[in-house]
């Protein structure tokens, strides 16, 4: 297993405004006692805090401009042609 050391200041930002989120959907469902959509306070509160975690590090245009990594090619894989 491949362990990394380096601060991951958004994953933890996102995780703990994930758990909020979640008890934030059990509360109001046990307050209203209606089934709730867990993403309608997911989604704003993960984004939300990503977007306030930018903000504080004036990181705004990293936060838009993230791109994943192109994937790495499997040896023996065949290539696939855009067109």
């Amino acid at each position: 297993m491949h362990s990394t050391s380096f601060y991951k200041p958004y994953f933890w930002v996102t995780f703990m405004a994930y758990i909020v989120g979640l008890v934030t959907t059990v509360v109001i469902m046990h307050v209203f006692k209606t089934a709730q959509p867990a993403l309608l306070y997911l989604v704003p509160a993960c984004l939300g805090a990503s977007m306030m975690l930018a903000v504080v590090r004036r990181e705004v245009t990293l936060l838009f401009a993230y791109k994943d990594s192109e994937a790495t090619p499997v040896k023996g894989a065949k290539a696939v042609k855009k067109e």
